[in-house]
């Protein structure tokens, strides 16, 4: 008999719970041989109720056992808990992902004698983060997608707001990127996409965002950006660690970008018309010579890098150069 908050338990009870309860429970000897599994547990692993005693909690594990660990292993015995994410394999043959809890269990000595595990179904979970990560970054790149970009362009702005301070949109494409799938294959674009979004991503501050909005349209967020020198001055930088040689597929690519830029709240005060300037601002730096960043108001920007974008050549597996 239990009492806990007033309410006295019988010992059948808990019991019952335990055997009612959607969540795995097993006890172990120290070995890991199972001295008692829930319904629930035993339904997942497939276990028989009434099979051969012995039955191995390891056998069924893939991955997360603390009685594999001397280390942890002494620890529990010792009278620790112990907690963690585990892989096992169900009666299906399908892998379950669970947070798995051990406690110590004693006997009227004080000796351990027994462990008790918890096995918590996380498959939901981890269903619901995929869901979450496909709606809200993109897949190729694991850049922050439209979705999630338009999101935080609308609390930039509402900061912005409230705050009284100012930020800049960047929007940035590769130059004559078609050119690249038609010459090397979509496998090398979509790899330039990948290492162009990682280069994006090195060169901001943290407090910044980058996002690909599709294809090779790429889009940032610049926090606390009032001045146009400063915008220029961020965009150069990154132009500078952006534009040069990529490795495709055997080939050394000179690769270039074109970048506009519009700033809040001097170019607009709404999140489309702020990308949509941008946008006009990056086309008309593609315009008028490609490599180069744009303000909304045209001014003469620095070319970087190099002179030529998306120039092919030989990587050290290759005997001729191909130029697009």
């Amino acid at each position: 008999m239990v009492t806990c908050l007033g309410v006295t338990w019988q010992m059948d009870d808990l019991s019952k719970i335990i055997e009612q309860i959607p969540v795995g429970v097993a006890v172990t000897a120290p070995p890991g041989s199972i001295a008692y599994a829930n319904p629930h547990l035993c339904r997942i692993l497939g276990l028989d109720p009434a099979g051969r005693p012995g039955v191995n909690l390891s056998d069924f594990r893939i991955s997360g056992s603390p009685l594999h660990d001397d280390h942890m292993r002494l620890r529990l015995l010792a009278g620790e808990s112990w907690r963690e994410e585990a892989q096992f394999r169900t009666g299906s043959g399908d892998v379950l992902h669970v947070l798995e809890s051990v406690y110590p269990l004693r006997d009227p000595e004080g000796r351990v004698t027994h462990f008790a595990h918890f096995l918590h179904d996380l498959s939901l979970l981890r269903i619901s983060e995929t869901l979450k990560t496909e709606a809200f970054y993109d897949k190729l790149t694991g850049l922050p997608n439209r979705n999630l970009f338009n999101n935080r362009l609308g609390l930039a702005l509402a900061t912005a707001r409230r705050t009284r301070s100012g930020f800049a949109v960047l929007s940035a494409d590769i130059d004559r990127f078609k050119l690249v799938n038609d010459s090397l294959g979509r496998e090398a674009g979509d790899e330039l996409l990948r290492q162009v979004g990682a280069r994006l991503r090195a060169c901001l501050r943290e407090t910044d965002m980058v996002a690909r909005l599709g294809a090779d349209e790429f889009v940032a967020i610049l926090d606390r950006i009032l001045e146009p020198e400063l915008a220029t001055s961020v965009a150069d930088k990154l132009l500078a660690k952006c534009c040069g040689e990529y490795e495709l597929e055997g080939n050394r690519l000179r690769v270039t970008l074109s970048v506009g830029l519009s700033l809040y709240p001097r170019d607009g005060q709404e999140a489309e018309i702020l990308l949509k300037r941008a946008d006009l601002a990056m086309y008309r730096a593609k315009a008028t010579g490609r490599n180069r960043s744009e303000l909304r108001d045209p001014g003469p920007q620095l070319r970087y890098g190099f002179g030529a974008p998306i120039e092919l050549r030989p990587g050290p597996s290759r005997r001729s150069a191909r130029a697009i």
